[in-house]
């Protein structure tokens, strides 16, 4: 019996546009605080490791962003 194990990369998916993170080895907390010094949209969202969903060789997590806000 072969087992064998493949490594997850860890990507994020902002309305579409996949980024893949920077920082693989570092935990979930430490990759998203980091991203949000360059990247202002991780500020406002909240992701958890069960909201990762794997598609392929990769782990997606989905950022569930406000509503844009409009005048009127």
């Amino acid at each position: 019996m072969i087992i064998s194990s493949t490594t997850l990369t860890r990507v994020y998916d902002i309305r579409g546009t996949k980024l893949t993170c920077p920082m693989q080895n570092a935990s979930l907390e430490e990759s998203v605080r980091a991203l949000s010094q360059t990247n202002p949209l991780f500020r406002h969202t909240k992701l958890y490791e069960e909201d990762g969903v794997v598609s392929g060789t990769e782990l997606v997590f989905k950022l569930q962003l406000p509503p844009p806000k409009s005048k009127g």
